[in-house]
C-alpha cells in the first residue's frame, strides 16, 4: 500500500515516497495498492495526450504508450504524478533514456 493524492473525482494523481509529504491542508490523500495508483496515473495521461505521444506527436495507443517521469524519482522533485510525468511512445522513451538503459516492464497493470 502507498500513500496517493486524489482529484475531487477520486483517481490518484500522485504517489508520495514517504508520509512526510503528504499532509498538506485540502489535500484528498488516501492508500492504495500501488499498481492501482500506477494505473489511475498512467489512463490519466492517456486522456490527456489525446492518443498523442506528448514529447513526438506520434499516434500512441494507451496499451502500447509509456508513462514517463520528467524528473526521474531518484532526484529532488521525482515521482509518479500527472504533474511530473508525460504518455510517450515507446521510440521516444528509449532515446529520453539513452543515457541509462532501462529496462521497462512488460506486466499488464492489472489489479491484484
Amino acid at each position: 500500500m502507498v500513500l496517493v493524492e486524489k482529484n475531487v473525482a477520486g483517481l490518484a494523481i500522485r504517489i508520495f515516497r514517504g508520509s512526510h509529504a503528504a499532509f498538506v491542508p485540502g489535500m484528498i490523500v488516501d492508500t492504495m495498492e500501488y499498481r492501482q495508483a500506477v494505473k489511475e496515473i498512467r489512463h490519466q495521461l492517456f486522456i490527456r495526450s489525446g492518443g498523442y505521444c506528448e514529447l513526438c506527436g506520434d499516434i500512441v495507443l494507451e496499451s502500447s504508450g509509456h508513462m514517463h517521469e520528467q524528473t526521474h524519482r531518484g532526484q529532488p522533485g521525482g515521482e509518479i504524478s500527472l504533474e511530473n510525468s508525460v504518455f510517450v511512445c515507446a521510440k521516444t522513451h528509449k532515446l529520453e533514456h539513452a543515457d541509462r538503459n532501462p529496462r521497462f516492464t512488460k506486466k499488464p497493470l492489472t489489479s491484484e
